[in-house]
């Protein structure tokens, strides 16, 4: 039989692992809280287990398995060298006929491998839902806790509604040269890191 102090103490524990247990439910459950009707991809994505910045390389595998495409965009058209050597990777799954989810790691991009330790090069930067077709976004549907950034890149430009939790979504507001889209489509949307993950990671 336990003696009493012990009692209380083990039931002083059971509540500290039982409040980290829900606050770690609670805060799973609300990333990407703002997903708008007809874009809910999160709830039921298979790698919702996934923390950009957290989860690693063989964590992207062992969740999603091998990619259908790998690519090192540092060497685009040589072959894939494996996830060690690649020096920019970047994962496409083909998810179904109106979808395609490219995978960002932290050493792909030339701002994030600035803003981020070496250390992280190998984690999940972002996920991304690329659509197939032609899809008409309805930007006034948008709360209004979602700020716009203009990008401009080589071949198109974008307008970027974030709402601070890792939430993207990319409206063209340009014609593409290649793909037939055009301004008003969408161009993605990006389940990356919240602002307050970026800004407690990144390099001070």
């Amino acid at each position: 039989m336990l003696g009493l102090n012990k009692m209380r103490k083990y039931l002083k524990f059971l509540v500290i692992i039982a409040t980290f247990w829900l606050a770690g439910c609670i805060t799973r459950s609300a990333r990407y809280h703002n997903e708008l009707p007809g874009y809910q991809f999160y709830a039921n994505a298979p790698w919702k287990s996934l923390i950009p910045l957290e989860s690693s390389i063989a964590d992207v595998r062992r969740v999603l398995g091998s990619p259908t495409t790998a690519k090192d965009i540092a060497n685009y058209s040589a072959p894939y060298p494996g996830d060690d050597k690649a020096e920019q990777p970047v994962w496409t799954y083909d998810l179904n006929e109106n979808w395609q989810i490219l995978v960002y790691f932290v050493k792909t991009g030339y701002f994030e491998r600035r803003k981020f330790p070496k250390r992280l090069y190998k984690r999940l930067y972002s996920i991304d839902y690329v659509p197939k077709g032609n899809i008409r976004f309805d930007k006034s549907r948008l709360p209004a806790s979602f700020q716009k950034k203009h990008t401009i890149a080589a071949d198109a430009a974008w307008d970027e509604y974030s709402d601070g939790s890792g939430l993207v979504y990319q409206v063209y507001t340009t014609k593409t040269p290649y793909g037939g889209k055009y301004p008003g489509d969408l161009n993605r949307i990006k389940y990356g890191p919240s602002d307050d993950q970026v800004q407690s990671h990144s390099m001070k």
